[in-house]
């Protein structure tokens, strides 16, 4: 019932924002472009630098301007995002959605691990080609008072996946953020621990239908609090949290904490070289406790899956600290992307009797990427190239990007792992996969583009695999991506 109320509440806000916009868009309501206000304060610029009016009338002009569109409210685009704001700049709302439409087809024979963690059983279930609404989403981003942020985003759970037939409404982001300084803007609430690259990039600008096998390894979402900031023209960005550590609507489990931080550095953000003015490396952590209380329960691993969502390593109990600490180094220029990525973590298995400890469960991934726009608009991560609309009458057709990734994920232990051991020996229950994807991005808009992937993945441990018999399997992903 809790949960039904909180969907309701999030959706009959989404639509009084509707219709608050629809009514505040009429023609008895002021309309204003981006720019108007700077243009009215740079007519009065010029009259002033031609002795047209006195400093003090200037001044006068000025206050009075302000004054007058302090009650009024406007509203209008921004490219495709609708909104709503007061005439003096002091608040402002707007309107946020995305879709993701994918197909995903595997390997001829490819199916899923049974329970044993193994290929061998004849009944395992099919990995079939499936269609699927991954990602529809609805949010409001607002600003009130200049200096006061919130975001509130909910999508449906993925529709046409394994997981759960019966749609539902759940909360991806909802918080508060200070902003008044640049150098120490506080937030609150739940949204992206700062840890990678890869998962802070938006899902509407990834270059991939799927973040790598990395991110595996990586915190999403979680319920804390961050102090966060730029330093020295934006040269430096640091950030510094504490979140619940259980992950995106799941309850607390002990009174444990995780601590997350990250640091940004633009070495050459000053210096006006301009092939090198958006290189970036970063570094992050986490670290905290996954006991859960009361009582001895046990908590679960991380898990490892390829792109396409096949299981090759399956969560395993787990009890104690887990951390996470990796590095990042990102750049492009001109066409060209460059980017790649180093996660590790350690999650203690305090699980033997009497509390005796069984070997870490270690995780390992890297990845480098690169990317290509063949129609020469300029690459520059995280936001959509300039492109005009697809209109073949004009002789426009968007953009084209090429992509390709090279990734591995690796996971092992000191200790026994429940599963099977590869055919030619090895470690029992260990699984280790190398990923190549291929394929393109086509701009049609810069609010819509449709994504083809081919991923060749390889696995170290035959009997852990899609395919009996095989170490070897490919996948193929699709998506059209429309936002706004």
């Amino acid at each position: 019932m809790r949960r039904t109320w909180q969907n309701v509440l999030f959706i009959s806000t989404v639509i009084m924002t509707a219709l608050l916009l629809v009514v505040l868009s009429q023609p008895a309501w002021a309309a204003e472009k981006k720019d108007d206000k700077a243009v009215l304060d740079e007519v009065l610029d010029i009259l002033k630098e031609k002795g047209q009016i006195t400093e003090e009338k200037y001044q006068e002009l000025k206050a009075r301007a302000v004054k007058e569109g302090a009650g009024k409210i406007l509203a209008g685009f921004e490219g495709w995002t609708p909104y709503i704001k007061s005439a003096d700049g002091q608040h402002k709302i707007e309107f946020h959605g995305r879709l993701n439409f994918d197909v995903r087809a595997y390997e001829e024979g490819s199916r899923n691990l049974d329970s044993n963690r193994s290929n061998v059983s004849p009944t395992r279930s099919d990995l079939v080609t499936k269609e699927l609404v991954r990602r529809a989403r609805l949010g409001v981003d607002a600003t009130f008072f200049k200096y006061l942020d919130f975001k509130l985003e909910g999508e449906f759970q993925e529709l046409g996946a394994d997981a759960d037939p019966a749609p539902r409404f759940r909360l991806t982001d909802g918080y508060g953020e200070l902003n008044y300084w640049r150098e120490f803007k506080i937030r609150g609430g739940q949204f992206k621990v700062p840890f990678s690259f890869e998962e802070l990039t938006s899902s509407r600008l990834i270059d991939f239908v799927e973040r790598s096998l990395v991110n595996n390894l990586v915190p999403a979402r979680d319920v804390g609090a961050m102090v966060h900031g730029g330093l020295f023209g934006g040269m430096l960005e640091y950030a510094v949290g504490i979140f619940n550590g259980t992950g995106q609507n799941n309850p607390e489990l002990n009174d444990s904490k995780d601590f997350a931080g990250r640091l940004l550095v633009r070495p050459f953000q000053l210096m006006g070289i301009p092939a090198l003015q958006k290189l970036h490396i970063a570094g992050h952590f986490t670290q905290g406790d996954q006991d859960i209380h009361p009582g001895p329960t046990a908590g679960t691993s991380l898990r490892g899956r390829t792109d396409a969502k096949f299981v090759f390593f399956p969560t395993i109990p787990t009890r104690g600290d887990r951390t996470r600490y990796g590095a990042e180094a990102v750049y492009a220029f001109g066409p060209f992307g460059l980017y790649g990525e180093y996660v590790k973590t350690e999650e203690e298995r305090n699980l033997g009797p009497g509390g005796s400890n069984l070997g870490d469960l270690k995780g390992q991934g890297w990845y480098v990427a690169g990317t290509f726009f063949a129609t020469g608009e300029e690459k520059v991560h995280g936001k959509a190239p300039k492109v005009k609309p697809m209109n073949p009458r004009t002789g426009d057709y968007g953009a084209l990007e090429l992509v390709a990734r090279y990734a591995q994920l690796d996971f092992t232990s000191d200790g026994l792992l429940p599963g099977p051991s590869p055919s030619g020996g090895g470690k029992a229950g260990a699984n280790k996969v190398d990923a190549l994807t291929v394929g393109f991005n086509w701009y049609l808009s810069p609010n819509v583009r449709m994504m083809f992937n081919f991923d060749q993945n390889w696995f170290e441990n035959d009997r852990m695999t899609p395919i009996t018999g095989e170490d070897n399997s490919w996948e193929i992903l699709t998506r059209l991506a429309v936002w706004f």
